[in-house]
């Protein structure tokens, strides 16, 4: 149920066994999320292998994958992806995008390899409902049931709702007694309501550190990538990386910002009182990294009370314009929300689902992966390749359990 990235590798996987395989997709057009991911480019995996990819989710989620991403690496990926004609390359943060830059090529490569294993793929086919009796179970659409012995549920989570995500799979899990850890709007750019932020729309700095304090003032994550100033707040990887956590706990975060990392605050204090001996009347703002872009040096030094020549800085104002720089405080309460979000952090409780199987504890013979369970990741191709890798192993599985003869 779902022919997104999770359900397109579930399907092939299953029908590669033998198996005959029935893909439910509700929209007129399967994979619509990859169709639409990366700005229709579609950054489909990343480089990043084995303890370093599984770090990337966190302990917890990380361990959760392990069985997936280790019995389906990136690099498998992009070697099925090859084999049906499609070359990739690398870019920055070891992003993996088609070589044509066209999202379609990947997502129609996957529809290819799908129904060729002999997976029937029907679009326009919402379900309304799924029942289980002692032959298995039967799943309803407006165009008549389908029995199944196995099912697997894709239907992924509540990002993206242009492309018809309405989070239906949290409501059929939850019948068959999954919990559901509340789903909250991830790789989501931040909503700040601090208008000099806004006022420096269009900056992109590189490299700043970014941590995430929670209401308590605990670090909950830090990141070292790239931040795009918006007319709303901050976008980019690292902002959108910490996105999920500051929904997760409701807001009251604040954000810490090294814009330097490079220099240490205590010879970036030097260096204001050196240009200061050297040229008093140059303006403080002229002497600190030149990095920095002018109207982001201009906007620290407004805000640190430094709006003057390096000769008038008090020894204050002086420190603390080196404290914005360092490390810069910022509330933040929200992100933009599902609408704007590239995920779903939350979905079905992860000690619900077996990980070297996918299939659910409490139901055997529903299988449950992709965006649909409690894992998610950081911008990077990692969240597909979650998706690829979990349905991969609920394909196989269920396959095995579908099998004739097979212990119900």
């Amino acid at each position: 149920m779902g022919a997104g990235p999770a359900g397109l590798f579930a399907a092939r996987a299953a029908a590669e066994c033998g198996r005959r395989v029935v893909l439910l997709e509700k929209n007129r057009r399967p994979g619509l999320k990859i169709l639409i991911s990366g700005g229709g480019r579609c950054n489909v995996t990343t480089t990043r292998a084995g303890a370093d990819l599984l770090a990337q989710f966190g302990a917890r989620r990380g361990r959760f994958l392990r069985h997936a991403l280790y019995a389906l690496p990136p690099s498998a990926v992009v070697e099925l992806l090859r084999a049906e004609g499609v070359g990739v390359h690398v870019e920055d943060l070891e992003k993996v995008f088609p070589d044509s830059q066209r999202a379609a090529d990947v997502a129609d490569a996957l529809v290819r390899a799908t129904t060729r294993a002999g997976a029937e793929l029907h679009t326009g086919a919402p379900v309304t409902g799924l029942t289980r009796d002692a032959h298995g179970f039967t799943v309803h659409t407006p165009h008549g049931p389908v029995p199944a012995r196995s099912v697997v549920l894709c239907t992924g989570g509540l990002s993206y709702p242009k492309t018809g995500a309405t989070g239906d799979g949290y409501a059929l899990c939850a019948a068959f007694g999954h919990t559901i850890v509340e789903p909250v709007p991830a790789l989501a750019p931040l909503a700040l309501d601090v208008p000099w932020v806004h006022a420096l729309q269009g900056i992109v700095l590189p490299a700043p550190v970014l941590a995430l304090r929670g209401p308590d003032g605990a670090v909950l994550v830090r990141r070292q990538r790239p931040v795009l100033f918006t007319h709303r707040g901050l976008s980019g990887p690292a902002p959108m990386d910490v996105s999920g956590f500051v929904e997760e706990v409701h807001g009251g975060c604040t954000l810490e910002l090294d814009l330097a990392p490079e220099v240490t605050a205590e010879a970036l204090d030097g260096a204001l009182r050196a240009a200061a001996a050297r040229d008093g009347s140059a303006h403080a703002c002229a002497a600190l990294p030149a990095a920095l872009p002018e109207r982001l040096r201009r906007a620290l030094a407004r805000q640190a009370g430094a709006d003057c020549a390096l000769h008038a800085l008090t020894r204050a104002a002086r420190r603390d314009l080196v404290e914005h720089v360092k490390r810069l405080r910022l509330r933040v309460d929200r992100s933009l929300g599902f609408a704007h979000a590239e995920v779903t952090r939350g979905g079905v409780a992860l000690d619900e689902i077996d990980p070297r199987t996918m299939q659910s504890r409490l139901v055997p013979g529903l299988f449950v992966c992709g965006e649909l369970l409690d894992v998610d990741g950081p911008i990077g191709g990692f969240n597909f390749q979650a998706a690829f890798a979990t349905g991969r192993l609920a394909g196989l599985a269920a396959a095995e359990r579908a099998a004739p003869g097979a212990a119900r």
